[in-house]
């Protein structure tokens, strides 16, 4: 036997049969290489998911029990009796805060019982309604099924911005960060404590946030009040506050609430009885009824409203710093009380006569208010409205356009001639309104000058159609005319330039160093006058004499400024300040506010129409109630600027403005160029009150029917009605200790000096008494029309008195001579002219036995 071939194949045999086993090893090897790197991925699989389960939780945001609360509620306006008028909210500030314990019960439960039935039992998260939802996801593939717990929605509400993620990533991160929040949160609030926040903080559709707007908005009650039937359609609506809207979708809401009062059931909140009760209730009959109701009535803030409300948001900028946003973030959803100054009786007196007709002299006009909204061929949108009419038309060659109607036809025609020109069309309009308004207008505002509350207002003629809209007594800046003349010359002139009222003016043709030439309002001119007769007449070249030599526009607008008015610039210092000529105008609260400085004896009351704001903690934030004023002017300027204003009602050119009622009364009127716009600022010893008339477009009032004294008389029909209705008893302004009277020559001012000069009787500021006595008081007999002094071919003489003999015109009548008979005290023999005036000096004359003064009417 071959061993060696044998033992050869006996090898070989031993190596077939190792192949297996080799290969069994492998694949041993193999797989346990797999497992190890299946464990391997495993484990950093779920290292990455701990440790990206911890990235997640470490990025969730920090939170505070007051990051949870709801934030923005709406603030009230109240008068000054506590009487709520009116709420002021944004879209999501619709909210009132309610305290637990003033929800009751069964509102409670229809929440728990729908959303979170183990709210009570749970720590945050609910592990067996997220089990619920996730099989529920499993078997229908519809994983809406909520599972949040109130406290997770609590979150998702205020810390979260309503999870309205733009992934199903993101919504993951947020859910885990939620639940972990949850946990933590529920650890530093009492489950009361999270119910009642969740309960304020929700949408419950219509604008409405929180259980108790809602409640107020469908039901007309407080949410303290509700039923079973009730609460179910309110927690009905969370989940989604359009498609449950039991407004719009009644029918949606009514399956939701069926579920509810079901679940109310099952959860023992509710007994058989009492689900049978809610089931039959036809509750939304009533909310429909509701909704009706409101939308009839649709409140437009008052103007007082408007300007208590800007007024506000200014304060808080002014005094509180904040921003303008914030101040308006504040003010709608702060949930703030604000107290209103507004005197409810003094603003019905107001209205009324507003709402009168026969105080405008029966001029009814209409004007227009018209907006079209225009889409262009390249995408763009035009904007067109009434005012870009009136200066087409102007730019057109149509200078005496108006937008003054009597009907709306007229009105249309105007607006159709328009669109035509610019190529508008039915077809590319997008909007359009039309309405027209009483086109003269007026404002008035009536304050207390000692407290500085503005007690009422009128913004305009017309219906109020909108909130916030165009208020004339606080925003519409005229031109004050004569009004001013008070403010920029009388008042700096006394109280820090010298002038009395006896202090004396020239009125004669004047030329300021500028060149400026001012007219008086009437014809001719009236020569030595005192600073109370140029108050009482208006006196237009004394005025503007006194402001450039003695006062300046610098010291003028110095004291207006002091006054409280805002509205001048750098180029209102010029010599027409002084008659109310100013670059933009005042406004009237403005104008009312610098008066009622004087009337409160110089110190100014800034006009206010608020008493104080409450926030939601019952701290003061703004507080008028004991108004700290500024003492302006002297108390002595303050007294004799109303007694000469006292001669404006009674013999000047204000007494269509004296109420005739025993009140003491001081004013002054103002009338523009063309008359474009007439006022009366006037007061009493207890009120100021200012009104203004014109055509918001500035248009001249002259030959349109008005008397040109409607404004007074209005002013005087109310505060007639006011003496009279509001309890003030009859009262003169007391003269203050240091005004004393002294006689003085009624052309120059000084203490009586000769028999030449007529006395008088005038107020002064003790401290600064005339200096001197008159004696160079002289006179001469001048022409009425050149105002040289007379001769023979004067037509129309006059005897004048001078301070001084410089002030005696130093020419002679330069008037042609006239066939006529002479009107002057000349007699015929000397009506011949002579060719030149005598080289001396002219003459110094006294007056005839027979002949005074005349006394001008203006």
């Amino acid at each position: 036997m071959d061993y060696s071939k044998h033992g050869t194949q006996k090898k070989e045999k031993h190596i077939r049969s190792d192949i297996p086993k080799a290969k069994h090893k492998v694949s041993f090897n193999i797989f346990r290489i797999f497992i190890f790197l299946l464990i391997t991925i495993g484990v950093m699989g779920i290292a990455a998911g701990v440790g990206g389960m911890k990235g997640v939780l470490d990025s969730a945001p920090e939170i505070s029990v007051e990051d949870v609360m709801p934030q923005g509620y709406k603030s009230f306006i109240y008068d000054r009796d506590g009487n709520l008028l009116t709420q002021l909210y944004q879209p999501e500030t619709n909210r009132i805060q309610k305290d637990i314990g003033e929800i009751p019960k069964v509102l409670q439960n229809a929440f728990i019982a729908l959303e979170d039935e183990r709210f009570w039992e749970h720590n945050g998260i609910d592990p067996k309604g997220i089990v619920r939802a996730f099989f529920v996801g499993i078997t229908s593939g519809d994983f809406s099924e909520g599972a949040s717990t109130l406290t997770q929605q609590l979150l998702k509400l205020n810390v979260f911005g309503g999870g309205a993620e733009s992934s199903m990533l993101l919504k993951f991160k947020r859910k885990f960060q939620e639940q972990y929040l949850a946990l933590e949160l529920e650890k530093n609030m009492s489950k009361e404590e999270i119910l009642e926040a969740y309960l304020n903080t929700i949408n419950l559709g219509a604008s409405t946030y929180g259980v108790e707007a809602a409640c107020l908005r469908y039901f007309g009650k407080s949410c303290s009040e509700v039923t079973a039937s009730e609460a179910a359609v309110i927690a009905g609506i969370a989940n989604s506050p359009t498609y449950f809207d039991p407004i719009s979708y009644p029918e949606n809401n009514k399956e939701r609430r069926d579920k509810t009062l079901n679940d109310m059931l099952e959860q023992g909140y509710l007994t058989q009885a009492e689900y049978d009760e809610a089931m039959a209730d036809d509750v939304y009959a009533r909310i429909a009824a509701r909704a009706e109701e409101q939308s009839g009535n649709q409140k437009f803030f008052t103007y007082y409203e408007d300007a208590a409300i800007r007024q506000i948001l200014q304060d808080l900028q002014d005094k509180l710093g904040y921003t303008s946003e914030q101040a308006v973030n504040k003010l709608y959803g702060g949930g703030l009380k604000v107290y209103l100054a507004q005197d409810n009786q003094m603003q019905t007196i107001v209205d009324e006569e507003y709402h009168d007709d026969s105080n405008f002299g029966y001029i009814n006009t209409l004007g227009l208010t018209w907006r079209c909204s225009v889409l262009e061929e390249d995408g763009s949108t035009s904007n067109y409205d009434e005012m870009t009419m009136q200066y087409w038309n102007w730019n057109n060659g149509n200078t005496g356009f108006k937008l003054l109607y009597d009907n709306a036809d007229q009105a249309w025609a105007d607006i159709n001639h328009y669109k035509e020109a610019m190529g508008i069309t039915e077809e590319n309009t997008i909007a359009e309104s039309f309405d027209q308004p009483y086109a003269l207008q007026s404002s008035f505002v009536l304050m207390d000058h000692k407290t500085g509350e503005v007690k009422a207002i009128a913004g305009g003629r017309n219906e109020k159609k909108e909130s916030l809209s165009f208020s004339r007594e606080t925003q519409s800046e005229r031109q004050p005319g004569s009004c001013f003349k008070i403010l920029a010359c009388y008042l700096p002139g006394i109280d820090a330039a010298g002038m009395t009222l006896a202090s004396t003016k020239m009125d004669a043709p004047y030329t300021t160093p500028s060149g400026y030439s001012p007219n008086n309002w009437y014809s001719g001119y009236w020569g030595l006058t005192t600073v109370r007769k140029a108050i009482t007449q208006s006196m237009n070249v004394v005025t503007t004499k006194f402001l450039v030599e003695d006062v300046t526009p610098s010291l003028a607008i110095e004291y207006c400024k002091k006054l409280g008015i805002t509205t001048l610039t750098d180029d209102d210092y010029v010599e027409s300040l002084a008659l109310g000529g100013l670059t933009y105008g005042v406004t009237n609260l403005e104008m009312t506010g610098a008066y009622a400085a004087i009337a409160n004896g110089g110190v100014r009351v800034r006009p206010v129409f608020y008493t104080k704001v409450v926030d939601r903690d019952g701290n003061v934030l703004l507080d008028n109630t004991n108004p700290e004023g500024e003492q302006v002017i002297k108390e002595t300027t303050a007294y004799l600027l109303t007694d000469a204003m006292r001669d404006v009602v009674t013999q000047g050119t204000g007494t269509a403005s004296n109420p005739n009622d025993g009140m003491d009364v001081a004013g002054k009127t103002g009338t523009t160029n063309d008359s474009k716009d007439l006022w009366f600022v006037g007061y009493t010893p207890y009120l100021t009150a200012g009104v203004w008339l014109g055509y918001d477009q500035s248009y001249p009032m002259e030959y349109t029917g008005l008397s040109e004294t409607e404004h007074e008389y209005l002013w005087a029909r109310i505060m007639r009605r006011i003496d009279a209705e509001c309890g003030f008893e009859t009262a003169t302004f007391p003269v203050p200790d240091n005004v004393g009277t002294r006689t003085v020559c009624s052309k120059s001012g000084k203490l009586v000096g000769t028999s030449v000069c007529t006395p008088v009787t005038e107020y002064f500021d003790l401290s600064a008494l005339p200096s001197g006595y008159c004696n160079d008081h002289i006179g001469a007999t001048v022409c009425n029309v050149c105002g040289g002094l007379a001769t023979g071919n004067s037509p129309s003489t006059s005897y004048q008195e001078y301070s001084s003999s410089s002030s005696i015109p130093n020419y002679y009548c330069t008037c042609q001579p006239t066939t006529e008979a002479p009107t002057s005290n000349t007699s015929a023999s000397e009506s011949t002219p002579t060719t030149e005036p005598p080289a001396t000096e002219p003459p110094v004359t006294t007056p005839p036995a027979s002949e005074s003064t005349p006394t001008p009417v203006g």
